[in-house]
């Protein structure tokens, strides 16, 4: 999974900047008020900048952040201080990591599942957040789609032209579900543009692959929408929800 250099992570929300965090936080929240978790500790795996739970920072929650870019929790902890919420950010691998306290609710946002390209790691992941939320606690995560991987995402280039950089984005569909993504950053420097490159790679796990292994450790009671609607997924949709519970 990459820890994304500093480049990435000053410019990430930026990049990001069309997604919609305040209703996709409403979204998510929306699902813990109505199991009864209207406050509490929330933990935010592959936590990024925190854009998602800066917004339930703002509704009260306690947030324990967990992301391997020890730049982009930098940022993410700048946000936090000035939401004035109380928040820890530990620097460690989402699948691989162990918390001294349960918490009562948890989250993964912005296909972060999707950055890991081991079935091994994701199984890991849910191990243990089941292992470490509260009884009756929520695990709400949504993941890019196989179709939107091999159909969106697939070989295609986007380009980024800013005033003050320029970002090329270039998939390689490596294998079915896998997508390699190539960022060539052109930073102006004032006077010329400075490159940066960043790589990693994107796996895709269909409904029944991530069912099954979210049952396997005890995570029976499954809800799964397609993006901030409670729809149910088609063949091509783009973005999932799972909201999952530890009964």
């Amino acid at each position: 999974m990459s820890s994304y250099n500093h480049c990435f992570a000053q410019l990430y929300d930026r990049l990001t900047d069309n997604v919609a965090y305040k209703s996709g936080s409403d979204f998510i929240s929306g699902f813990f008020s109505d199991n009864g978790t209207e406050q509490g500790t929330i933990l935010d795996l592959g936590c990024g900048t925190c854009s998602v739970s800066m917004h339930l920072a703002e509704k009260g929650y306690r947030i324990i952040g967990i992301d391997s870019s020890a730049e982009m929790l930098q940022i993410a902890s700048q946000k936090l201080v000035g939401v004035g919420c109380d928040f820890s950010l530990i620097n460690a691998k989402m699948q691989d990591f162990s918390l001294a306290e349960q918490v009562d609710g948890a989250i993964s946002t912005l296909d972060s599942i999707n950055h890991l390209n081991c079935a091994d790691d994701v199984q890991n992941v849910f191990y243990s957040v089941y292992n470490c939320l509260k009884k009756n606690g929520l695990f709400i995560f949504d993941v890019n789609t196989v179709y939107k991987h091999n159909y969106v995402l697939a070989n295609n280039t986007f380009v980024f032209d800013e005033k003050d950089f320029f970002l090329s984005w270039d998939n390689e569909l490596l294998e079915e579900n896998k997508v390699r993504i190539l960022l060539d950053f052109f930073i102006y420097n004032g006077q010329s543009y400075d490159r940066y490159s960043e790589e990693f790679c994107e796996t895709a796990y269909s409904i029944d692959e991530l069912t099954k292994m979210l049952k396997t450790v005890g995570f029976n009671d499954l809800q799964i929408y397609t993006d901030f609607h409670k729809s149910p997924p088609t063949d091509d949709s783009e973005r999932l929800f799972f909201i999952c519970k530890k009964e």
